[in-house]
């Protein structure tokens, strides 16, 4: 599921999650919700995703159902 490098090339986060197709990108925001649920419950603390990640992923959807 997570991994150190989960992409190939040198692109910045924001520019690959630009590049991934609808369902991709839909699965990347489901995936990050339940490692992050999976986290909490490991370590009963209150962890959340870097934040940078997280409005990454939810204004591209917002630009993406805009301009759907």
């Amino acid at each position: 599921m997570g991994s150190i490098r989960p992409f190939d090339s040198d692109l910045s986060f924001a520019e690959h999650i630009k590049q991934l197709q609808p369902d991709e990108l839909l699965d990347i925001w489901v995936e990050t919700q339940q490692l992050a649920e999976q986290v909490q419950a490991q370590h009963e603390e209150d962890l959340s995703l870097d934040p940078e990640y997280e409005s990454i992923i939810v204004r591209e959807l917002q630009l993406r159902s805009v301009h759907a």
